[in-house]
């Protein structure tokens, strides 16, 4: 029988050349001034940044070249691509979809930006899964997404400390190599309550005058908040729900948390560290010290830079999102369709 389960077939990931350090001059207001919530965002060393005239465009088509590259294919064999380029140039359409272009995909090639933020990696491969599982011609897909937000945080708030930005990628795709990773299941939980209490939006910047007809007020570009009920949600949710979520999918795998290897999203190592002692994973790789908090593109980066240091056949990929929400995704190597519980 033949083996069609869709694995991730290929890798990629890419950040600017550009480094800022902690000592960097942009970080004196905040050093000197310690606004809220800045003992929440540590573990930083370095972060990469957009320069002047870079595009986060150019580093999503960087690392979807690299995977494309390593899983053997062409930008014509992409059936489907899916992600998010975060923050977009427009609100609508997502720039994902300026990708497609940049790539050459073929227009069969369906582009699906998702609205999930930080957890978009992980809904992209299981959306993409369960597609190619279909079996309704869909074999590969190309799963992108990419952060600047070094742009849009505010440089008199927290939530600058570790803003950086980069692009990671994956190409899900029909194989029978085994030693490619095979999604096997996934938990997600979802608490709606903290609504708000962290978000992307404009801001009221002044007014214009004479005002248009439409509204008279104008706005900055989209900036990153989060405030006294954010850091709650941070605190209550972020550090506690996610290694619960991932207990849940070990125990319903029959897996000790010794076995897996995990890679989370990498806010800060104040969750980092607190996720560690909670799960005790056999391996934790991270890229946090050197490429800091890339939001939706932290965990494909850590996945595409840390994947030959990969040692355990069970792999966790951990996502948290504003919204809160929180995804598990399991993987494996040496895995066949029978393993597969989705």
């Amino acid at each position: 029988m033949v083996d069609n389960t869709a694995r991730i077939k290929g890798v990629g990931f890419a950040v600017p050349e550009q480094v800022r350090t902690n000592d960097a001059p942009v970080f004196d207001w905040i050093k000197a001034h310690n606004p809220p919530h800045s003992d929440l965002f540590k573990g930083f060393d370095q972060r990469r940044i957009l320069a002047p005239g870079q595009t986060l465009l150019g580093l999503m088509a960087e690392a979807a070249a690299a995977a494309l590259v390593d899983a053997g294919l062409g930008a014509g064999d992409i059936d489907l691509l899916i992600g998010i380029s975060s923050v977009s140039d427009y609100v609508s359409p997502n720039g994902l979809v300026a990708l497609h272009q940049t790539l050459n995909l073929p227009p069969r090639c369906q582009v699906l930006p998702l609205g999930t933020e930080f957890t978009v990696f992980n809904d992209g491969l299981v959306l993409a899964e369960a597609m190619i599982r279909t079996g309704r011609g869909l074999r590969n897909a190309l799963v992108v997404c990419g952060c600047n937000w070094s742009r849009h945080v505010s440089y008199h708030e927290a939530t600058c400390i570790g803003a950086a930005d980069g692009a990671g990628a994956a190409v899900m795709a029909v194989s029978d190599d085994q030693q490619r990773f095979a999604l096997v299941d996934v938990v997600t939980d979802t608490d709606t309550n903290y609504f708000g209490a962290m978000h992307m939006s404009a801001r009221p910047a002044g007014t214009i005058d004479p005002p248009p007809p439409y509204l008279a007020e104008s706005f900055t570009t989209p900036l990153m908040y989060i405030g006294d009920a954010g850091a709650d949600s941070y605190k209550e949710y972020g550090a506690k729900v996610p290694p619960r979520i991932v207990d849940r999918l070990l125990r319903r795998n029959g897996l000790a948390a010794g076995e897996i290897t995990l890679i989370a999203h990498q806010a800060s190592s104040v969750l980092s560290d607190a996720w560690a002692e909670a799960i005790r994973p056999g391996q934790y790789l991270t890229t946090l010290p050197e490429y800091a908090n890339m939001t939706s593109a932290s965990v494909p980066v850590t996945l595409a830079a840390r994947y030959a240091e990969i040692s355990r056949n069970d792999l966790v990929l951990l996502t948290i999102g504003l919204q809160q929400q929180t995804s598990a995704v399991l993987l494996r190597r040496r895995c066949n369709r029978g393993q597969i519980g989705i």
